[in-house]
């Protein structure tokens, strides 16, 4: 009785061959999910900003025309002022009302930017009075790790992941090189939310914003202005949980999704190519074993099993090999890259992992053709010369 051909057979006996294959297969599996690694490092931790901190805090600018106060040629731009405060106010106080709002201020605000591997984010936070701090620090579920609460003009709190990714120290100045020295690192904050506050400076600052403290229920600000009776439009700036979710959507998840898949359908082109010519190249210096194999009585699906559970062989052991290199990469990036810039990691990603599987299969696809072609050609031993 004739034994099962043994896919093992080759595999041991041309390990040099084998292992460059194994080697690309590997490097591959590598260098997909490691560019995944470093996008999803990106997507993870811009949901902080984009989809954490505005369950608890949005930021409103309303025009003129929207807080119902038109231009009249026999107002003085003092009086227009005082109008427009007085409207203003009115608005605050009647969003006060509302359910699951319990702060609105207007306010001056600072720029900070968070900076990922991929991209950068910006956003505004309040420039608060002193005695205000304490209240805006517990609302946004903040605590302070280090350094001082502020006292004086110009002291800024810091999330200690801003901190790490804006590259600042306690006593250093804040966003230097667009404010110069006016703003004070005085305390390090952690919190959930990116969260960042201060005391003014004169009046350097970004802009005046009515900041409004909010719960989840109640941040779109949109629904929370139409409630008493004011209704935004396209020459209004709002910042909200809505505003926020939106861009997260077409700035990250879309553009990040799109560029991955990118990456994985040149990448397993280019493997495929590769992989088929060298493959083809086994194949050809194998073409008397196979015809040998025929001669004593192993038929075409035989010899095809065999081929397919050698191909299986090496494709598994350069998945698991990718994969230990892969976690061992990830892990040292991590530590030293990553955590240093104040990112947030995510190393399991089973929608890419089945992409790159996905990619792997394909390539086996691929190579159906050479090896339909050779079983197809088989020729006893008695035969090979015609």
């Amino acid at each position: 009785m004739k034994n099962k051909l043994s896919a093992l057979i080759f595999v041991l006996n041309n390990k040099k061959q084998v292992w460059v294959m194994i080697l690309a297969l590997s490097l591959t599996f590598m260098t997909m999910y490691i560019v995944n690694f470093l996008f999803l490092t990106t997507g993870e931790s811009f949901k902080e900003l984009f989809l954490e901190q505005p369950k608890k805090i949005a930021v409103v600018e309303l025009s003129a025309e929207t807080m119902g106060v038109g231009e009249n040629a026999n107002t003085s731009d003092e009086e227009y002022d005082e109008i427009i405060d007085e409207a203003r106010n009115k608005i605050m106080s009647d969003m006060m009302k509302q359910e699951g709002i319990s702060d609105v201020t207007y306010t001056q605000c600072l720029y900070s930017h968070y900076q990922g591997i991929v991209g950068k984010v910006g956003y505004h936070f309040p420039l608060l009075s002193a005695d205000r701090i304490p209240d805006f620090l517990e609302h946004m579920e903040a605590k302070l790790i280090a350094g001082k609460m502020p006292a004086g003009d110009g002291e800024i709190l810091v999330d200690e992941k801003i901190i790490k990714n804006m590259k600042m120290n306690i006593g250093g100045y804040f966003n230097e090189s667009l404010y110069g020295q006016n703003f004070k690192v005085v305390g390090i904050l952690e919190s959930d939310y990116l969260t960042c506050v201060g005391t003014p400076q004169g009046y350097y600052n970004s802009g005046w914003y009515m900041v409004v403290s909010c719960d989840e229920q109640h941040s779109d600000m949109t629904g929370v202005l139409n409630d008493i009776g004011i209704k935004p439009t396209e020459y209004d700036r709002i910042i909200d949980s809505v505003e926020w979710a939106g861009q997260y959507r077409d700035m990250v998840t879309v553009q990040l999704d799109a560029a991955l898949l990118g990456i994985i359908i040149v990448v397993t082109v280019f493997l495929a190519i590769s992989i088929l010519v060298a493959y083809i190249s086994f194949m050809r210096s194998r073409v008397n074993e196979y015809c040998l194999y025929s001669s004593i009585g192993f038929g075409r699906k035989e010899i095809y099993g065999m081929i397919m559970r050698e191909i299986f062989i090496i494709f598994g052991i350069s998945l698991a090999v990718g994969a230990v290199v892969t976690c061992l990469i990830m892990l040292l990036m991590d530590k030293f890259v990553i955590g240093g810039m104040g990112l947030v990691s995510r190393y399991f990603s089973p929608e890419h992992l089945l992409r790159i599987i996905a990619a792997f299969a394909v390539i086996i696809g691929i190579l159906q053709i050479p090896i339909s072609v050779t079983i197809n050609n088989i020729k006893t031993i008695d035969r090979m010369d015609e």
